[in-house]
């Protein structure tokens, strides 16, 4: 199975080392999900950052495969 590592940035990066095994990209796109609202809903001010809260998904081989971005807009 593909390993996919979450690396999340709000106003300072937090590398994953560990990474998750996972059957494809779709799998992979809802634990992204599954685990920004897991850290919203622990600390909902990391979103108050200037630049939000994003998450990047990267592949083993280290390439970007998509990112999720909670932003609020005035």
């Amino acid at each position: 199975m593909p390993q996919y590592f979450f690396n999340t940035s709000n106003g300072s990066p937090h590398i994953d080392d560990a990474g998750m095994e996972l059957p494809d990209i779709g799998a992979a796109r809802r634990e992204a999900i599954r685990y920004g609202g897991s850290l919203l809903s622990d600390d909902p001010d990391m979103v108050m950052q200037d630049n939000g809260f994003r998450i990047d998904v990267v592949d083993a081989a280290g390439g970007h495969c998509f990112a999720v971005r909670v932003v609020i807009e005035d």
